[in-house]
């Protein structure tokens, strides 16, 4: 398998499967695969430590920044313990119910968050799970049983998005100092109000924790492809507004473009990696921009 075919993993196609944790295992098992059939080879690797992944390999052995460096997995020889704690902080605010092609922002996020989260496990890492509104705040201190993975795989399942994101008073428990450093991986579509996402981060990130924030936007949020009058219903505010598409085009973009330019400003500004996912792609290339953050902690 080529490494441009083996982006098969495809929201769409996933949204079919009802059981998350087989979602989780079939978005990672395809990864894996891809990625260790892909012809990029490194150089200068000490072969008598390290050996090529087979499917099967225990994940905690994979040494990430040599992955990092050749685009392939080398398995670890010997016994290191490079485990750390993640936890996942996913926006559950109701824009995230935002809609196309049958999909939304917040089952992408979802079953992104359930592969991150499978595979971190995989290769010994604690995972934590907040799931983030007004309405509902759940928070998952990290764990490393098995049984621990299928309570954040129900969590995800049976969360609804709702309500707006939460006040900065009320995430203390989710987002309250670890005692090591943790990686912190916020999936959200940065629909603020008043800049309150963007505080939460900024909170968090004092604490010395690593953050890792993965945006996820609907494709006709991006282009505005719509067509005649609509009227465009605000999923956290209920505010409608009633617009002539063609001539509201220009200046939609126009916002969007400065939203997203002061967006990465402000997270370049607090040390905040961030990446931007369209949820209608694979969600390979949120799991490789996943694993390079988590290589840069052992």
């Amino acid at each position: 398998m080529a490494v441009s075919s083996y982006r098969f993993i495809d929201p769409h196609m996933l949204a079919a499967i009802s059981d998350l944790a087989l979602l989780a295992k079939t978005v990672v098992d395809g990864f894996m695969l891809g990625m260790h059939q892909s012809p990029k080879l490194g150089a200068g690797l000490e072969f008598n430590q390290y050996r090529s992944y087979q499917p099967g390999d225990d994940l905690r052995r994979i040494d990430w920044k040599r992955y990092a460096r050749s685009d392939r997995f080398f398995v670890r020889e010997s016994d290191v313990d490079t485990s750390i704690n993640i936890r996942f902080l996913l926006d559950a605010s109701a824009s995230m119910a935002h809609t196309e092609a049958g999909l939304s922002k917040f089952d992408y996020a979802r079953f992104l968050v359930a592969a991150l989260a499978y595979l971190a496990h995989t290769q010994g890492d604690a995972i934590g799970l907040a799931i983030l509104n007004n309405a509902r705040l759940l928070s998952l201190a990290p764990k490393r049983e098995r049984q621990h993975l299928h309570h954040v795989l129900h969590q995800l399942e049976v969360a609804r998005p709702a309500g707006v994101w939460p006040g900065l008073a009320d995430l203390e428990n989710a987002f309250a100092a670890a005692q090591k450093r943790e990686l912190l991986v916020v999936v959200s579509d940065m629909h603020e109000q008043a800049d309150e996402i963007l505080a939460a981060l900024a909170h968090v990130r004092a604490y010395k924790n690593e953050v890792l924030l993965l945006q996820i936007m609907a494709r006709n949020e991006l282009t505005f492809a719509h067509q005649g009058f609509l009227a465009f219903e605000d999923l956290e505010s209920g505010r409608i507004v009633d617009v002539e598409a063609e001539q509201a085009r220009s200046a939609y973009l126009a916002a969007l473009t400065q939203h997203l330019t002061e967006l990465k400003q402000s997270l370049h500004e607090q040390n905040i990696t961030h990446e931007m996912f369209v949820s209608d792609q694979p969600l390979d290339f949120a799991l490789r921009s996943y694993l390079v953050q988590r290589m840069k902690m052992g």
